[in-house]
């Protein structure tokens, strides 16, 4: 029982050591100059190399291909860095189909893109899956980019530096233990140190894990859908319409009425007005009368 208890206490130390190791090796393996192979061989498997490959072409089924591809990625140790799948509406056509409802056929284009993560042993492996999937290949790029010279480059300005990192492991603790401040000069160098290390574990990631991105498309393939005639549903039926109408004529007589009502004053000055003129035509008829 004791034992078992002795175990259980030291096990998280022990742990936390081991990964206080492996972080230390990590960040060492970027100012590493051991190399296995000759480097002057343009094929050395010790130069670093990042493969990148491109690909567009048509599949039968969008969805079915992207979930093919994702699922072999994820078999082989990889990772998925991006999947993306929309479909664009190219047409849409309404007819009608019965007294209250109109077929909808809406033509639409699946189209996906991934980007994929893939070990680099394994990269020509997808390469030649992706064209198993596909009916027509748009595009297909491949390209090999070699770092050697910018690693060992930093690796080296490392080195000479001599600078070591602003923490790291204290093995005897199990812990992490930070340096002692260090004047402006030292902190200045000592972040271009961690700056090449950084781009160095970049570059080693990118290495081991080559970087493949997919897009896919599919024919044109139509969407049919029953749906509501909203302009029917809003129509108003013939009766309704009718006294809908009476009723809008009555309210219009009233306000006419009520717009006449309010030009008294103008109705008043009119009938002066006319009975003015009538005086004068009388009595210009009785002037040449006499």
């Amino acid at each position: 029982m004791r034992y078992n208890k002795l175990v259980w206490l030291l096990l998280p130390a022990a742990l936390m050591a081991s990964c206080a190791n492996n972080a230390e090796s990590y960040v060492k393996s970027a100012d590493s100059v051991v190399v296995s192979n000759d480097l002057s061989d343009i094929n050395s498997p010790s130069r670093k190399i990042i493969h990148t490959a491109d690909i567009r072409c048509r599949v039968s089924d969008v969805y079915r291909s992207v979930d093919t591809l994702e699922r072999m990625v994820n078999e082989l140790g990889g990772m998925i860095a991006e999947s993306h799948m929309e479909n664009s509406t190219t047409s849409v056509r309404s007819v009608r189909f019965s007294a209250d409802s109109l077929k909808q056929v809406t033509g639409y284009t699946t189209t996906a893109h991934l980007t994929l993560r893939i070990p680099n042993f394994f990269l020509d492996t997808v390469i030649r899956k992706v064209p198993m999937l596909a009916t027509f290949i748009d595009t297909r790029t491949l390209q090999r980019q070699d770092v050697t010279l910018t690693y060992l480059a930093n690796a080296m300005k490392n080195q000479a530096a001599g600078i070591a990192p602003p923490a790291i492991a204290d093995k005897k603790n199990g812990g992490v233990k930070e340096n002692k401040a260090l004047s402006s000069p030292q902190a200045l160098a000592n972040d271009t140190v961690i700056n090449r290390r950084i781009e160095n574990l970049q570059i080693l990631d990118d290495v081991n894990y080559a970087t493949l991105k997919v897009d896919l498309y599919q024919p044109e393939k139509v969407d049919v859908q029953i749906v509501a005639d909203t302009n029917k549903a809003a129509s108003i039926p013939f009766g309704s319409r009718i006294l809908l109408a009476l009723g809008d004529g009555w309210q219009m007589m009233k306000g006419l009425v009520i717009v006449l009502l309010t030009a008294w004053p103008l109705w008043l000055l009119i009938g002066v007005v006319f009975y003015l003129l009538s005086f004068m035509r009388r009595r210009k008829r009785l002037f040449f009368a006499k």
